[in-house]
């Protein structure tokens, strides 16, 4: 009975709901920005690239026609002003914020010897320091929010250790743990937490990679589109998911790790490459 009035609570419909989305620009971002205006979602989209934040905006008003909001802020997420200053844009323009969507991230294949101290340092201050600061920023605004909900993309590599991903992988790997206490102790609030562990996408990320000097040897695999993952974590919001892992191999991946962690270990050391 508690198990089936937990689940009521926590399945919202999207329309109205006033989200802050982080990544805006391209990729998971961009379609998950499109995906949520469709559903009827208010928006602050969040990036540096202007331009591409602002194609973005218009390609979601041509869709959507006049009847949502789509507000943009340009700056780096690691700034602490364009944090307060996207939380402010939030509660002042969209009265207020049900969601927020932690989705910027960068990048860097090398090996764990390789990987320089400021990559380390830059990996580290996108993918986890901002995600987790933007959070405690918009906390108060989220407790006051209608069925409020902090989503965060982590990784497949968040969830398993993967060669040449060493230093990225441990960002994740601390957005994954993050949100697990989130999720405990948002409780109180009525604030749930939904993980989101992606696998290889048809994105940038290979393309603006913050370093690549290497990478590792693995099978050939065909990536999932960015419009795929979006629906997939639209469809988690709506059932009030706590975790989704929106590519089948990486679900496998997954599995391997928790029931066979020693054969997969093994497998791990023969995508070590040495380029």
């Amino acid at each position: 009975m508690i198990h089936e009035s937990l689940s009521i609570v926590m399945k919202r419909l999207l329309k109205n709901s006033r989200i802050l989305l982080t990544g805006a620009s391209s990729g998971i971002g961009a379609a998950l920005a499109l995906e949520l205006a469709k559903e009827g979602a208010d928006l602050v989209l969040l990036a540096r690239r202007a331009d591409r934040l602002q194609e973005v905006a218009e390609r979601i008003q041509k869709a959507t026609g006049s009847a949502r909001k789509i507000i943009t802020v340009v700056g780096d997420i690691t700034d602490s002003e364009i944090r307060q200053l996207a939380v402010q844009t939030a509660t002042q323009q969209l009265g207020g914020l049900d969601i927020l969507i932690n989705n910027a991230g960068v990048g860097a294949t090398a090996l764990i010897e390789a990987t320089t101290e400021e990559t380390i340092r830059r990996i580290f201050e996108v993918n986890f320091f901002a995600l987790l600061e933007l959070t405690q920023l918009a906390l108060p605004s989220l407790k006051l929010g209608n069925k409020p909900m902090v989503v965060n993309l982590s990784s497949i590599v968040g969830l398993r250790g993967v060669p040449h991903y060493g230093v990225y992988g441990a960002a994740k790997f601390a957005v994954t743990g993050l949100s697990e206490a989130m999720r405990a102790e948002f409780h109180q609030h009525g604030i749930d937490v939904l993980l989101v562990c992606p696998g290889t996408t048809q994105t940038e990320f290979f393309d603006v990679l913050y370093q690549s000097s290497s990478a590792p040897d693995m099978p050939v695999h065909h990536a999932v589109t960015p419009e795929y993952v979006a629906a997939r974590i639209v469809r988690a919001m709506k059932k009030g998911q706590h975790k989704i892992i929106p590519y089948f191999q990486a679900i496998i991946l997954d599995y391997l790790n928790r029931f066979a962690p020693l054969f997969t270990d093994w497998i791990m050391t023969k995508f070590v490459s040495k380029n």
